[in-house]
């Protein structure tokens, strides 16, 4: 008489967490590299529409500003932004950092304070390594 029981044995469940296994050590650094393009995406937009802000800021008063709350503009509060310039009348430099990245930058310079990229690009980098992402006119 042989005597059945219901269940898995000891072997199906390792192959199965063995696969398990396998398919999350392929998916984890995806959804990572996922959330990064989705951050730097973010960023980029803030600057764009800041750059937008500014632009429409100097029409009116012929001179860029450096206090974002002079602007018809409002940001992401999960973005900290960070502007500069050596000469307002000219132009203006500006960085973001994402709240839940801040190894990743994203930057953009306007005016005569473009001097080491293209005037309204939007260059990004990480402090971890290497750039993050290209060049977003």
């Amino acid at each position: 008489m042989r005597r059945t029981t219901a269940g898995f044995t000891f072997v199906e469940i390792l192959i199965a967490l063995t696969m398990f296994g396998i398919l999350t050590a392929v998916a984890v650094p995806r959804y990572r590299q996922f959330k990064e393009r989705a951050f730097l995406a973010t960023m980029k937009s803030e600057l764009g529409s800041l750059r937008v802000a500014q632009e429409a800021f100097w029409a009116e008063n012929q001179a860029y500003t450096a206090d974002t709350a002079q602007l018809d503009w409002n940001g992401s509060s999960d973005i900290k932004l960070a502007l500069a310039s050596s000469d307002l009348f000219g132009g203006f430099t500006a960085t973001a950092t994402h709240v839940l990245a801040p190894s990743l930058t994203c930057s953009t310079s306007v005016g005569k304070d473009a001097t080491t990229f293209a005037s309204g690009d939007i260059i990004c980098t990480s402090t971890s390594g290497g750039a993050a992402a290209g060049v977003t006119p």
